[in-house]
């Protein structure tokens, strides 16, 4: 059985998909299974995949009903330990990838590392130490993470959301239940970041539908409280301050993190309350 299963999501990606299956072919460990989900595409991503084929483990073409169908399908046919999902647009760091996370010994749930900008080659997320600011201030990039498969199985991903999908993933895994979490110093993936959630109010829009979903209206109104100071704090005048006042942007970082702190307390308090019932 591989230890890796890399799951490659895919519609009409004729100019990416052979990039991105090259860089997962390239690795320099074979501990791995690649699965392709297209959706069905009309553009010649089918052919092109079809000369994939001798290092595809399972593939389909079939219409879909959206990215996060396409993935739970993925996982239906994953038989790895860890889960990755390296879609069209997307591509391994580099060629070590694999076998540079398999050596760094991977104990927790979920492995997070570095992401990198397609377009430029920044990286797009950096390190955060407490995983609450991370999750309500930003998410964890799929590409650059690795998910124990059977937390998948248990916890497929919620199909009626398109953008956020594996956003309630991680709440629902990491602070809701008692999936473990690490991050590791190691660049993962370059990220396209053209997709759909690129798009910021839709993003916000369907995270507000997930919080009223999973938490009690007290927790969402401290939630809401947080994206105010975070907006306030960070969006607006952090640029400015780490230009020009590092001193200034760290106490208005701390101010935000304060809030993330009392969400916590917040939301252990409620489900501490939710698991006695």
């Amino acid at each position: 059985m591989p230890f890796f299963s890399i799951i490659t999501v895919c519609y009409n990606e004729i100019s990416n998909i052979k990039n991105t299956l090259d860089s997962i072919i390239r690795q320099t460990s074979n501990n791995y299974e690649l699965i392709v989900v297209d959706g069905g595409s009309t553009d010649g991503t089918k052919e092109v995949i079809q000369q994939y084929e001798k290092h595809i483990a399972w593939w389909c073409s079939e219409p879909d009903k959206g990215i996060y169908n396409a993935m739970n399908k993925g996982v239906c046919h994953a038989t790895g330990e860890y889960v990755i999902f390296m879609n069209a647009g997307d591509w391994f760091y580099d060629d070590c990838v694999l076998e540079h996370v398999y050596k760094s010994g991977m104990s927790t749930d979920i492995i997070e590392g570095y992401v990198a900008n397609t377009a430029n080659g920044k990286k797009v997320k950096e390190r955060y130490d407490d995983i609450y600011v991370h999750l309500f201030a930003d998410t964890l990039s799929h590409q650059g993470t690795f998910i124990r498969r059977s937390l998948l199985q248990v916890h497929p991903y919620d199909e009626k959301y398109k953008i956020v999908a594996d956003w309630k993933f991680w709440i629902e895994t990491i602070i809701l239940g008692k999936a473990s979490y690490s991050f590791i110093e190691q660049n993962i993936a370059y990220y396209d970041m053209t997709g759909v959630s690129a798009c910021r109010e839709a993003v916000w829009s369907e995270r507000e539908a997930v919080c009223q979903e999973l938490f009690s209206p007290h927790v969402v109104q401290l939630i809401h409280s947080y994206y105010a100071a975070y907006d306030l704090a960070l969006v607006k005048y952090a640029v400015f301050l780490n230009q020009h006042s590092h001193r200034g942007y760290e106490l208005v970082r701390k101010i935000a993190k304060r809030v993330v702190k009392l969400v916590k307390l917040r939301i252990a308090g409620y489900t501490f309350s939710k698991e006695q019932s």
